[in-house]
This record gives structure tokens, C-alpha cells and sequence, in this order.
């Protein structure tokens, strides 16, 4: 490692909520087991506007480096055959912990998946979060046998993901947006159902086609007061997993409704999802969702690439227009083999 700097560029979040501040770091090395990941790119996800907000379950306060997933280059390895043999190759990657908006991070080499020749390092580095989310979802929705399922933000990426995952795997999925014009967007695209949860006829509509497909479930990026109007609309022994906290507002149910139809409430964390499957399942998830980045269900938009040095304000413009497109954080020279816009 003695061509590699000492140091390194990161963004550092200083305190919950504050503005982000780039810095220099000692730059980490690997230990037994661990390999050095050279990053190019990390998005900016919904769940990292949570972890700045201090709304997300990240395992240290501040000062922190967030960033959740990645792609970059494997450039050092720890002591042991396997991470090893992963030198020089290149990887997408993500952490539960944060760490990845910064030009380098030490991981696992078991938490790091290799990518095929043609998968440019920009849409690896959204490899993880939805993708994975996506293909989790529409999995447990088939495990407890629902055949249709309601999609709340459905017009930003991973509601995207989740309508082509589900059409993929044979469930049906009522779509809801926020304004008029994502509807008129996500039929455009081919969606059947797309309900706009401010129209004055949302609650009847959404009950009317939950009766139709004989829909139980509910996916919930929202919590708030959505909760309360899926859990109405929905059959009877329904399921609704909330996965997302967008209106940063307390669920609401009415106890009446939950005993009356044996309803189920549950949270989902994809960062406990995927650590109960076994190791070969596990590799086999990350490889679907790697496969279907180009082209596939997992393929995204890229509305912004900012590069390091100038991202502090990134995640407030995100946050501005989430369903424009993904904003790449640029943390290497290396090619990403995508542009804004594509």
C-alpha cells in the first residue's frame, strides 16, 4: 500500500442536521478479512437524508462520513486468501454504517460484490439500496401470497423498481403519487394503476381497486396519515410493510380497523433482511440485483453527477426533485460511464 496517500477526502456531517463540511482523514486500512475500496460514485438515497437528519439507525454519532452504498476498486487487501483475491477488481459495496462519501473505505470482502466487465461504475453505485429493496419487497409480498400490492411514492426510483419487479414476478401493483403530472408520467411507462393521493376521490379509488384485485398488502414509504388510508382501503388479514419514513410523521392506525380485519403492521429494514439469508442466498440477491442495473428492472435515471469537493449542498437539491433522478456523488477520476440525463 506504500503508493496509496495517508489521507483522504470525505464528507463529514458535523452534527444532526447541520451542513455537511468536507475534510481530509486518515485514510483507513484494511485488517484480516477486510479489503480497501477506492470509491468513484455513492447516490444520494432517502435513507441518507435520514441518517443527516439524525432519523436513521446509524451505529455512531456525529462527526460521521454517511454514504450507504458505492462502487469503486478494490486497492488493498487485509490478511487471508479471499479478500485477496479480489485485488484490483471492481466492486460495488455498501454499508449499514455510513462511510461512503469519502474517496476511500475498508470493508468486509464478504459485503463487496464484483461487477461484470459492462456495468459502468456509475450504475453499480446504485447497487444496493433500491435494487435490493425492490427485489425484498416484491419478495415478501409472493411469500405471503398477495398477487397484487399497493405502491406508495411510486413515482421516485424504487417506486419505479418495485412496479417493474413486481410485473416481472406476476404482482400486480397499484401505484400511488403525489401530483397529478407523475400520473399521467408513470401511465406514460406503462403502469395500469396510478392513483394521486391528493385527489379528492383518492380514499374511494384506492378502496374501489383494492376490492377489484383483491389487494392485502400495502408497501410504505410514507408513515404518517398514509398508513391509516392503506390499512382503510385494504381487504381484510392484510399486510402492510413500512419500509420508509418520507412524511418524518408517526403512523397512524385506528385500532377499530386493525382488530376488525386482522390487519399486521410491520417495519422493514432492508440491513436486516439481507444478513438472515444464508451466504450463497445472499451472493445470489446481490447478483440479481447487479444483472438488472443495465437494462433491468434496477435501471436508474441519473438527473445529477456532483463531484466531491462540491456535494456539501447535494443532498438539499435532491431532496428538492427526488423523482427527476438519482444525484451521483463523484468521488474519483475514474469513468462512470454515465451522464446526467441518462
Amino acid at each position: 500500500m506504500t503508493d496509496l496517500p495517508d489521507t483522504m477526502r470525505a464528507l463529514v456531517l458535523p452534527a444532526w442536521g447541520a451542513r455537511l463540511e468536507l475534510r481530509e482523514l486518515t485514510r483507513p486500512d484494511p485488517g484480516p478479512g477486510e479489503v480497501l475500496i477506492r470509491l468513484a460514485a455513492s447516490p444520494i438515497n432517502p435513507s441518507d437524508l435520514m441518517t443527516l437528519k439524525g432519523l436513521y439507525s446509524v451505529p455512531a454519532d456525529p462527526p460521521l462520513v454517511p454514504g450507504l452504498e458505492g462502487a469503486g476498486q478494490v486497492v488493498a487487501a487485509g490478511a487471508g486468501v479471499l479478500p485477496k483475491t479480489l485485488m484490483g477488481k471492481r466492486v460495488a459495496c455498501a454499508s449499514a454504517a455510513g462511510g461512503l462519501w469519502a474517496e476511500y473505505i475498508v470493508l468486509p470482502f464478504d459485503r463487496v460484490v464484483t461487477l461484470p466487465p459492462d456495468l459502468p461504475l456509475g450504475r453499480a453505485a446504485m447497487s444496493a439500496v433500491n435494487p435490493l429493496t425492490a427485489i425484498a419487497l416484491i419478495d415478501e409480498a409472493r411469500r405471503r401470497g398477495h398477487r397484487a400490492v399497493v405502491s406508495t411514492a411510486a413515482a421516485g426510483q424504487l417506486g419505479r423498481m418495485i412496479r417493474r419487479r413486481g410485473a416481472e414476478k406476476g404482482v400486480e401493483i397499484i401505484n400511488i403519487v403525489r401530483r397529478a403530472a407523475q400520473v399521467d408520467a408513470l401511465k406514460a411507462e406503462g403502469a395500469r394503476h396510478v392513483l394521486d393521493e391528493t385527489a379528492p376521490d383518492f380514499d374511494a379509488g384506492l378502496k374501489t381497486l383494492c376490492t377489484t384485485l383483491n389487494c392485502r398488502m400495502a408497501l410504505d414509504a410514507l408513515g404518517g396519515q398514509m398508513t391509516f388510508r392503506l390499512l382503510e382501503a385494504l381487504g381484510p388479514r392484510c399486510d402492510i410493510l413500512i419500509y420508509g419514513a418520507l412524511s418524518e410523521a408517526p403512523a397512524t392506525l385506528h385500532p377499530g380497523t386493525m382488530i376488525f380485519k386482522e390487519a399486521r403492521v410491520e417495519g422493514f429494514w432492508l440491513s436486516q433482511w439481507l444478513p438472515r439469508k444464508s451466504l450463497p442466498a445472499m451472493l445470489w440477491t446481490l447478483r440479481q440485483a447487479t444483472r438488472a442495473l443495465k437494462g433491468g428492472f434496477a435501471e436508474s435515471s441519473v438527473a445529477r453527477i456532483v463531484d466531491l469537493a462540491e456535494a456539501a449542498d447535494a443532498p438539499a437539491a435532491y431532496a428538492a426533485d427526488m423523482s427527476a433522478g438519482k444525484t451521483l456523488i463523484r468521488l474519483s477520476d475514474a469513468d462512470l460511464g454515465v451522464a446526467p440525463g441518462s
